[in-house]
């Protein structure tokens, strides 16, 4: 009789251990069916409730589950002006990217122009000086014009002097619009002067900047 209370005892013993063995790993079981809302208040204060207010919608807010994790996130609306501002943002963005590809085509152009026109860097410096030799020539023309004017005016003048303001007299409209015919024509020829002098500078800004972007295209070539 008494193995079989042995027996009973053992089971009555392990009976608690099996049930703590089921507890623990069981599975976790959620309580609470509805998501639980969080946000803050118009006065900074952080609130919690099972249901969003309505005046909440629109704003930043978070919802949890019932350990307190955070589920999901929803920003707050954004109002017509920062809707406007991101717009204007935007096509601004277009506009400068626009602008930039617009750029980078018109140099591209220039080149494939620059490669099938020269090919080596002594054509390229041969081109600058042609198109020097040709403006010196207009510059020594030009100086020619302004010396014989000149000396067309200092004639004028000297008449003028001696035959009319000399002796107290108004020199005469004819004469007086000779004079003023040479001196506008000495003004121009100086402003064509300094055009063409400005240009010789240009020229060889250019030439300067072509000979550097040849040898970057053609090292990247080769």
């Amino acid at each position: 009789m008494r193995a079989p209370s042995n027996h009973i005892e053992s089971r009555s013993t392990l009976l608690p251990v099996i049930l703590l063995a089921l507890t623990l790993f069981a599975p976790i079981k959620q309580t609470g069916a509805g998501a639980l809302y969080k946000w803050t208040d118009e006065n900074g204060q952080i609130r919690y409730s099972d249901r969003l207010p309505a005046s909440q919608v629109k704003r930043k807010h978070q919802q949890l589950n019932s350990q307190g994790v955070v589920l999901s996130t929803k920003e707050a609306a954004k109002s017509d002006e920062e809707l406007a501002a991101e717009a204007e943002a935007r096509r601004k963005l277009e506009e400068q990217e626009a602008k930039e590809a617009k750029i980078k085509e018109a140099q591209d152009k220039k080149d494939t122009v620059l490669l099938l026109t020269f090919s080596s860097e002594e054509e390229l410096g041969l081109a600058r000086d042609n198109r020097l030799d040709v403006l010196e020539s207009v510059i020594q023309l030009i100086n020619k014009s302004i010396d014989a004017t000149q000396q067309q005016l200092q004639q004028l003048q000297t008449k003028a002097d001696k035959t009319y303001l000399s002796q107290g007299k108004e020199v005469p409209g004819g004469l007086a619009q000779k004079i003023e015919h040479f001196t506008r024509k000495i003004e121009s020829r100086y402003a064509q002067l300094e055009s063409k002098m400005a240009e010789k500078d240009k020229i060889n800004e250019q030439y300067a900047l072509d000979l550097a972007r040849y040898r970057e295209l053609t090292t990247e070539k080769n």
